[in-house]
């Protein structure tokens, strides 16, 4: 299935996904459960990918975001693990929370392993 998206030009003035809502970027990110900072820390995330018609996103961080990117493929989030509580019960998720505790809420790091589990 082939999806169109239409890119927005940020307030940057710049092409690509818009900026996730300052409004939004308040409150605990549901994974690690930190505070969330509004700015370039802060994603929104498609607890069901959009690819399987998931509409509903959820801010959080985005270290935490490309985390769970990095671990699972579209199908397996889909498929069981949409649920926080299964992402939290989850050996890399688990040992990913003890670690980015520790982390200011703004902290950002890539993830090295999102291109070598697909294969890029």
């Amino acid at each position: 299935m082939v999806v169109k998206r239409s890119l927005r030009a940020s307030r940057h003035g710049q092409l690509g996904p818009p900026d996730p809502d300052p409004e939004a970027a308040t409150g605990r990110c549901p994974l690690c459960g930190r505070e969330l900072v509004a700015g370039p820390s802060t994603d929104l995330h498609h607890p069901v990918p959009r690819s399987h018609g998931g509409r509903d996103t959820v801010p959080m961080h985005r270290v935490c975001h490309q985390k769970i990117h990095s671990v699972f493929t579209e199908a397996e989030l889909a498929g069981g693990f949409h649920d926080w509580e299964a992402l939290r019960r989850h050996p890399a998720m688990a040992d990913f929370i003890r670690w980015i505790a520790r982390k200011p809420p703004e902290y950002y790091d890539r993830s090295r392993h999102t291109n070598e589990r697909r294969g890029r």
